[in-house]
């Protein structure tokens, strides 16, 4: 019931005054003020005034008002009025339908933000089940992205497995198989299966390798990766990961940016693994045992962004963790240490101006450093040239036919120089010779021209050069005088002739045994050589050249048995100081160049001992008095 009085109790024109009266006689005032009473007085209550009273009939007697109490209701608030969340909903359905199958059914495509059954549809339900089932066979048919997180809900859940390392495989399985397709899964399977790994209180190695990390990997899985890379022997990082540990914007340098980008990127990683090499034989303690930081305890949200019910394992968890990446001496000397090898390619790529804040790497870091680079940017230039020479390439198809022509040319020569000599021989004979030919009897007309012949043959090939530049030729003669012989007598000049011959082949049987005999590798009788003998690689002209390793370090042993003879008499000829001529007569006996030979003991010395064993062509003054026990013997 509603009363509205006038506004004749009051000056003020812009309020109305309503008086509201309920059916148990209640009366209520309402004002509407319009805004313009700001700072205006209240009226005061005329005297005498009475306010007047609205009687409402039939109104119930105000003693009406009291409310007996009731008795007490006999209920369980805690069961009966219960709130249910939707993930419970979810964990009670999935636990009943844990081994539920369905028969094979067609795809039905499902896509939700939060996907669970009760949104899922009949012919949608039924794919879901049949598909779950073939990948608990290992079979991995297409499907939706809201269908695989309704399973691995499941798995969190502990639904489909029995044992934790199970579960954790079924996770990781599926994972595998279906993020090429969906790469969304990364983001949410890198913190599911290390939450999994966590509440289930298990060990497993991260098997996924970063070259760099994802923009929203957590803090935790980041330092858990940097950890893993530094006790990584020897020390694996990569461009992009060394720029989350630096102080300072080294892509915005003038050097990167011009022309040493490419020296940057790979060589600052190798400088961290050489240093931290350095360290551990040297001092024993690597950089993340120099750098320990202290550990500390974060709070960490259990299946972010899942269905999950925090009513199983907690809504958080509290992890003790060791911040490497925020570690203030550790980022100061890595940056430093990639400060200092910037320096040094600027120096050895002829770039001017240097960095400051190298000052604290230490000067024998600094040195290994500078060998390391020099050695590195010689041989990358070495190479740049090679690659920069004309490329020789052999036309095989040329080649032969460049033989062919060859042989057909000098079977031609031969031919006509067979001819000419004939000619020759033809024109020198005395005319005496030509009567008596002439006024032979026919049966001795061929017996003439054959005398001729082999007068001309034996005159073409009465010296060792002649008979050398047509073999066949002179055989072709020989065999033919041979029946002639046989056949009837000869004179004595011609029987001179043919011993002659005769001598002249038997010379070349002889000159060819002995290069067989040669090429066999018999011992035949060969001219002596005033030239002097040539030592074995591995041997000084003294005698072999030993290194007796048994008093040294193990490293120093292990590098003993991967040189050769050939490096030992190299670093023999190097132990009183540079020797270039020695040093190059080795590798000419060892068939091979001197840097390549240096290069080769220094590649074994950096594996073994950790250091350049040879400085440009002299030995390391370190290192001097490790080669005592180099001796000739």
């Amino acid at each position: 019931m509603k009363n509205d009085k006038p506004n004749n109790d009051n000056h003020i024109d812009s309020i109305r005054h309503t008086t509201h009266v309920t059916d148990q006689g209640i009366r209520f005032a309402e004002f509407e003020l319009a805004g313009d009473e700001q700072d205006i007085p209240l009226p005061e209550k005329r005297p005498g005034h009475k306010e007047q009273e609205i009687v409402i009939p039939n109104a119930p007697a105000k003693n009406s008002l009291i409310v007996k109490p009731q008795q007490p209701l006999d209920m369980n608030w805690g069961e009966d009025f219960r709130y249910v969340t939707k993930e419970q909903q979810f964990v009670q359905k999935a636990r009943e339908l844990a081994w539920h199958v369905e028969d094979e059914a067609p795809f039905v495509a499902f896509k939700s933000y939060w996907p669970t059954y009760d949104q899922m549809a009949s012919d949608q339900f039924r794919w879901y089940f049949y598909w779950r089932e073939e990948v608990r066979s290992g079979r991995y048919p297409d499907t939706d992205l809201s269908y695989l997180f309704v399973y691995f809900y499941e798995l969190i859940h502990g639904v489909g497995w029995s044992d934790p390392l199970q579960g954790y495989a079924l996770m990781e399985q599926a994972w595998t198989a279906y993020r090429k397709r969906y790469a969304k899964l990364d983001t949410y399977l890198r913190e599911w299966l290390y939450d999994f790994m966590i509440v289930h209180g298990l060990d497993m190695p991260i098997r996924e390798t970063y070259q760099r990390f994802p923009r929203v990997l957590s803090a935790e899985l980041k330092e858990k990766e940097w950890k893993r890379r530094f006790s990584l022997q020897p020390v694996e990082l990569t461009w992009e990961l060394l720029l989350d540990l630096l102080d300072y914007d080294v892509e915005k340098s003038r050097f990167y940016q011009e022309k040493g980008r490419k020296d940057l990127e790979g060589y600052a990683p190798k400088v961290i693994a050489l240093v931290d090499s350095y360290w551990a034989k040297m001092k024993g303690q690597r950089l993340i045992d120099r750098f320990q930081p202290r550990p500390r305890q974060v709070k960490r949200h259990l299946f972010r962004s899942a269905v999950y019910d925090h009513g199983l394992y907690g809504r958080t968890v509290v992890l003790t963790v060791v911040s490497l990446s925020e570690h203030a001496p550790l980022r100061s000397y890595i940056t430093g240490l990639v400060r200092l090898t910037e320096n040094k390619l600027r120096e050895l790529r002829g770039f001017k101006g240097r960095l400051r804040g190298a000052e604290a790497v230490e000067p024998e870091v600094e040195e290994i450093i500078t060998r390391y680079l020099k050695k590195e940017i010689q041989e990358q230039m070495e190479a740049e040239r090679k690659q920069s020479l004309p490329e020789v390439q052999i036309d095989t198809g040329k080649l032969r036919r460049l033989q062919r022509e060859s042989d057909q040319v000098r079977d031609m020569l031969l031919t006509e120089e067979a001819g000419q000599l004939e000619v020759e021989a033809e024109n020198s004979r005395p005319a005496a010779e030509i009567v008596t030919d002439a006024g032979a009897p026919s049966g001795y007309g061929g017996h003439a021209a054959t005398n001729r012949r082999t007068g001309a043959s034996s005159k073409g090939h009465s010296s060792p050069k002649s008979a050398a530049k047509n073999p066949e030729v002179f055989q072709a003669v020989m065999d033919f005088d041979a029946i002639i012989y046989e056949e009837m007598p000869v004179p004595e000049t011609d029987r001179n002739e043919a011993k002659e011959q005769e001598a002249i082949f038997e010379t070349e049987k002889e000159e060819k045994a002995i290069a067989a005999s040669e090429d066999e590798g018999t011992a035949l009788a060969a001219p002596e050589s005033k030239e002097p003998s040539v030592p074995a690689a591995g041997k000084s002209s003294k005698g072999a050249v030993v290194w007796n390793t048994d008093g040294l370090d193990e490293e120093w042993q292990e590098l003993g048995e991967r040189l050769k003879l050939i490096h030992l008499e190299v670093l023999h000829a190097l132990k009183s100081g540079p020797n270039r001529t020695q040093l190059q007569r080795i590798a000419e006996q060892a068939g091979s160049m001197p840097a390549l030979l240096l290069d080769e003991i220094n590649e074994a010395a950096m594996d073994t001992v950790g250091d350049l064993l040879i400085d440009g062509e002299s030995i390391a003054d370190d290192y001097i008095d490790m080669l005592e026990t180099l001796k000739s013997e």
